[in-house]
């Protein structure tokens, strides 16, 4: 009944936080010199191996990993509401018999159905989420070579929060949230890229049908590559959003919006700046997606398993404790 409901949406939500944190911990130097590039000025633009020297020298391998903490907390809990909403969501679509009447009547693919579920999840995932990206993209270039926020400025996600919440007001936590919004049909368009060709696999496979590592490895990368070209110019506004801090009273911001900040960019850096940063992005997006949708299917088996016999793994794990206080 209900509880078998949670526990499936549970362990998906389980499965696709792990899998996120562990593809974001992989590739977080990428992840570094995209926020680097989407927030550079025309004069400050540089390619990404001259991007990469310049840390390099002025601040070290430790540059690369400049918010990498708040990152990791921030992708889990957003990658958690995703996964655990949209499989919530699907499962209410599929037991409700109206939902499932309206989508035969209007003929709604699979396809679209995912699409429509991504994008509610994504959705609800922002609204709870986007202080924390707020937080997140501040950390990241704080004391970065030419940034505007100086080293030890905050010292963690909660001061940066109590911070702007004092000094730039309650709403400059959810600054960027039109874009963010604009941009839940990302993961959408992605999952449902990845999701509609998965099913078409494996029903061509039978009941038993499962996908392959590198089937998983290859649909998640291209799923992630459409859905990051499509909507890379409202990417970049998002950043700088989310980046630019309160004006001083009676002083104009210098964005006052998605749209604003699209024409802006584009009225003073030209359509390069739109795309700026875009070629990193795909190789970071591309390789953190694939990786992520592969340990997905993976973790998922394993989690599937342990809340199906929770008891046994229990027994398991202290089993193997025991050994190793013995050999100690």
């Amino acid at each position: 009944g209900e509880s078998l409901v949670s526990m499936d949406a549970l362990s998906h939500a389980i499965s696709g936080s792990v899998g996120g944190n562990l593809a974001m911990l992989v590739f977080y130097p990428l992840d570094q010199l995209v926020i680097r590039a989407q927030t550079a000025r025309k004069e400050a633009r540089k390619s990404t191996f001259r991007q990469l020297q310049e840390v390099l020298k002025t601040e070290g391998v430790r540059g690369l990993y400049r918010g990498m903490n708040s990152t990791l907390i921030t992708l889990f809990t957003a990658n958690f509401i995703y996964f655990y909403a949209f499989h919530i969501l699907r499962l209410m679509a599929t037991k409700s018999e109206a939902s499932r009447d309206l989508g035969r009547r209007l003929r709604v693919s699979n396809a679209v159905f995912n699409l429509l579920l991504g994008t509610l999840a994504g959705a609800i995932n922002v609204m709870f989420v986007q202080p924390l990206w707020v937080a997140n993209s501040r950390l990241k270039l704080q004391g970065a070579t030419g940034s505007s926020i100086p080293a030890g400025t905050y010292s963690g996600v909660v001061d940066v929060i109590m911070k702007i919440f004092r000094e730039e007001g309650f709403d400059k936590l959810w600054a960027g949230l039109s874009s963010s919004l604009l941009l839940c049909c990302n993961p959408a368009i992605q999952f449902a890229v990845y999701e509609t060709i998965k099913n078409k696999l494996i029903n061509q496979r039978g009941a038993a049908g499962r996908l392959r590592s590198l089937e998983a490895f290859a649909l998640g990368a291209m799923a992630k590559w459409v859905a990051t070209v499509s909507t890379y110019p409202v990417q970049v506004a998002q950043t700088r959003l989310r980046f630019q801090r309160a004006p001083d009273p009676g002083v104009q911001a210098r964005y006052r919006g998605t749209i604003d900040c699209i024409t802006k960019i584009f009225r003073e850096e030209g359509k390069a700046g739109l795309f700026s940063g875009m070629e990193t992005k795909l190789w970071h997006s591309t390789l953190i997606s694939a990786l992520m949708f592969l340990t997905y299917e993976k973790i998922q088996k394993l989690v599937e398993r342990v809340l199906a016999d929770p008891k046994f793994y229990l027994a398991k794990l202290s089993a193997s404790k025991q050994t190793m206080a013995k050999l100690t």
